[in-house]
């Protein structure tokens, strides 16, 4: 299988509606699209009536195409807000297997003026042609669009959660089977809370008696324009009331981890406050001047390798709306590292990202929207109108009723709160619920200064970075041995490392430097020994055994270990895991869930063990 997903065969009519020419269909009524998602889609699964008064509301949709059903049920929301709680979330997850292109998808809304501003806002933000999952907040209107990309009935077996309703708007069942099967509509039954609504225009025989096999009592209504009936559904069993998120969220950490936790938590009106022991913010690992974004491109279709793609095209859309004093995309080379000349080769021979994002360089690829996040700028818009307490250390977690307290060395109630998250760094195992995890910390060293002629163009990525800032340029940074060095203080030995390393990626910048003055700052980073994230519910360890399903302690949860790849990571892991607190279907699929499931190195650990 190609590592990028191919995009449809499209022909326009003389009034501008597209028209697949692989599966010899259109994308929507002609003269009417608009009106028919809402009859069909929207007024099939009784919306808005069904969502008033909801705090969360999930749609799943199979076949995104233009993204017009998207459009309308964005619109609907929009209009109907004085229906429900503040803070309210509409989840619209939608399934496409061949992306079209934000040229082509203008062109065809073009038609709908009613919608122009929405679907203004989305072609400024459309989803890049990549397989996995691509998120997009529209925090303003409290919706946020999941597209994901790829196979719909692997896609949707990688998923967990309760869809309220969803709408099946495919190519036609005897023009595209795939996405009517058997298979298919049982997950769709699978994912469906009881008595979720589903509509369709579809009233084959088939996909009817399919519908209800899996549980759907099946009804024929009416059809629209030339289409002379269409499908409602519901599924088995009355509506139940979802768990109640929390209504208070204390973080510990105001890093990119912990501000990517707030960002994330004010996006659906959680009440949070952040604790860090440290002074002021940007006193750890995210307090340096700038930080490199690019992506981790990996040559295999792992869990793994899909939570890295798209980690780095939400940063991306993250950053962007945090304004140019948080992020400069300037690009960046990358220079094959000892060992990775071919599969960079190979990645650039079948890429995984479109033109636009990565494309062959004289040195080896160039990331043509990756650049520098400027930290200060970036997590002061990120924690926004969150509280921080500073100076505030967290000497232990206590469970009291529902939720927890947190106390200082001197036994003082720092907080109290629902739900906690451990986003801080090197102290993440430092409690008794987190003592399990191998942590394992490194030093990092930059160096900054002067040039004699003004830097510019991309950043240079090969293993080290150094890319133009200020007057000059940053460059570094090293990976030292704790043990060996202050964790703090920048050191002669380090610097040298990286003047060298300086010197090798970008020869022609090491010459133009000025060495006095020159700036040095060191950190510690968090990683983990398989050099993958954590994130999610913490496990029970005092209860966890082999062979059995592991517990997790009720609202605590972290996300740390992200090495040097901090900035690609937290904005997406912070969704992730707020996600997950408030009971809402995940960003990401279940292979990649696992793949960064804390328990992991309980399991490990446990296995280990003596039987």
């Amino acid at each position: 299988m190609k590592r990028q997903p191919t995009p449809p065969s499209l022909v326009f009519g003389p009034d501008g509606a597209p028209e697949s020419a692989t599966f010899g269909d259109v994308y929507f009524a002609r003269g009417g699209g608009l009106a028919e998602s809402e009859a069909v889609f929207l007024a099939g699964c009784g919306l808005p009536d069904a969502w008033a008064g909801q705090s969360r509301f999930t749609i799943g949709e199979l076949g995104f195409g233009t993204g017009l059903n998207a459009l309308a049920v964005w619109r609907a929301w929009r209009a109907t807000r004085h229906q429900r709680p503040a803070g309210a979330v509409l989840h619209f997850f939608t399934v496409e297997a061949h992306p079209m292109s934000p040229e082509d998808t203008g062109r065809a809304l073009a038609a709908f003026p009613e919608v122009s501003d929405l679907s203004a806002a989305l072609l400024a933000r459309w989803p890049a042609a990549a397989f996995g999952s691509q998120r997009l907040w529209f925090e303003a209107d409290g919706f946020c669009l999941t597209v994901l990309v790829g196979d719909a009935e692997q896609l949707l077996a990688g998923l967990e959660g309760r869809f309220d309703a969803w709408f099946l708007d495919g190519f036609a069942p005897s023009c595209n089977p795939e996405m009517w099967s058997p298979a298919l509509l049982a997950r769709i039954a699978a994912l469906s809370a009881p008595g979720a609504r589903l509509a369709t225009y579809s009233t084959a025989g088939h996909v009817r008696r399919n519908l209800q096999t899996v549980g759907f009592a099946v009804e024929k209504k009416p059809g629209f324009g030339a289409k002379r009936e269409r499908l409602e559904a519901r599924f088995s069993g009355e509506p139940i009331a979802a768990p109640r998120p929390p209504a208070r969220l204390a973080v510990l950490g105001s890093g990119i981890a912990g501000a990517s936790i707030a960002a994330a938590a004010r996006r659906r009106g959680l009440d949070a406050i952040i604790l860090d022991a440290a002074p002021d913010p940007g006193a750890g690992a995210s307090g340096n001047p700038a930080a490199l974004l690019m992506p981790r491109l990996d040559r295999a279709h792992t869990g793994l390798s899909r939570l890295f793609l798209a980690a780095y095209l939400f940063a991306l859309d993250a950053y962007r709306g945090l304004g140019q004093e948080a992020f400069s995309p300037c690009g960046v080379i990358e220079i094959p590292r000892p060992g990775r000349a071919e599969a960079l080769a190979d990645l650039l021979a079948d890429p995984p990202l479109p033109d636009a994002l990565f494309a062959p360089h004289t040195e080896g690829a160039l990331h043509r929207q990756a650049g520098l996040v400027r930290p200060a700028a970036a997590l002061s818009a990120l924690i926004g109108t969150t509280p921080v307490l500073y100076r505030a250390a967290v000497k232990s977690l206590h469970q009291q009723g529902p939720g927890w307290a947190l106390f200082s060395n001197e036994g003082a109630v720092l907080a109290q709160s629902d739900a906690v998250v451990l986003a801080n760094g090197p102290g993440l195992n430092q409690f008794d619920a987190t003592r399990f995890l191998p942590i394992e910390w490194s030093r990092g060293q930059i160096e900054w200064g002067a040039t004699t002629t003004p830097q510019s163009g991309p950043a240079r990525a090969g293993g080290p970075y150094a890319a133009p800032f200020g007057d000059g340029v940053l460059f570094g940074a090293t990976f030292d041995r704790l043990a060996a060095l202050d964790p703090a203080t920048p050191d002669a030995k380090s610097r040298q490392q990286n003047l060298e390393s300086l010197n090798a990626i970008a020869p022609d910048w090491a010459q133009s430097l000025l060495l006095e003055p020159l700036a040095s700052r060191a950190s510690i980073r968090a990683a983990m020994p398989d050099r993958a994230p954590i994130a999610g519910p913490i496990p029970d360890a005092s209860t966890a055994s082999l062979g059995a399903p592991i517990d997790r302690l009720a609202g605590l949860y972290l996300l740390g270990g992200l090495g040097a790849r901090g900035f690609l990571l937290a904005p997406l892991l912070g969704e992730t895991v707020v996600s997950a607190l408030m009971g809402e279907t995940a960003p990401l699929d279940a292979e990649a869930l696992a793949a960064i499931d804390p328990a992991r190195f309980l399991l490990r650990a446990l296995r280990r063990m003596p039987r």
